[in-house]
């Protein structure tokens, strides 16, 4: 019988963190990012990646190091544009977690349903005559969010809810939904 290998946790992190973030809700993955950061980081500082670790947001995740100058660094994932709908739902969502954080509340987390995420991208899209190609480009968008983890479904399948992750925080700072609002709008003008 051919004995299985055993693999530490260090290995579930390292193989975790290529894949999509860590939070805080992933128990010993978290306590193992945290209490290993400095072996982790230098793990992926050897193949071009940066962790970045929110201890106060709880989560963790892999961004590409970037240079000026001529140094090549090593890319492990590729750019993907995300289309015109996944890119306004992002910034719809970076909005909705600022006025949520504005707001006082006993939740931790910012929850909207299927329908709360079509109202919000709806507004800003031309309307057509045919309503269920409007609603599938939407839930298009939804899916690639999630493929993402932008969102995560939350509660039953019936629901329809999802939880927008914290992590779309650090992907969109406030300088970068600064230059994706700039883009939207220039490519709203080119389609008027």
């Amino acid at each position: 019988m051919e004995m299985q290998p055993s693999f530490s946790e260090q290995s579930h992190v390292l193989a975790r963190l290529l894949l999509q973030p860590i939070y805080r809700e992933d128990g010993s993955l978290w306590e193992s990012v945290r209490a290993q950061r400095d072996t982790i980081a230098h793990y992926f500082r050897q193949i071009g990646q940066e962790v970045v670790i929110d201890e106060a947001e709880g989560y963790a995740f892999l961004r590409q190091i970037e240079t000026e100058g001529s140094d090549i660094i090593p890319r492990i994932g590729r750019r993907q544009s995300l289309g015109y709908t996944s890119t306004l739902l992002l910034v719809c969502l970076r909005e909705e977690f600022a006025r949520f954080e504005a707001s006082p509340g006993d939740s931790t987390r910012l929850v909207r349903t299927r329908q709360e995420l079509r109202d919000l991208v709806s507004q800003f899209l031309r309307e057509t005559n045919n309503q269920i190609r409007d609603v599938r480009t939407i839930d298009t968008a939804i899916r690639r969010l999630e493929e993402l983890n932008f969102l995560r479904a939350f509660g039953s399948p019936e629901t329809e809810r999802y939880e927008v992750m914290r992590i779309l925080k650090a992907r969109f700072g406030p300088s970068e939904l600064e230059r994706v609002k700039e883009r939207l709008a220039r490519h709203a003008e080119a389609g008027a």
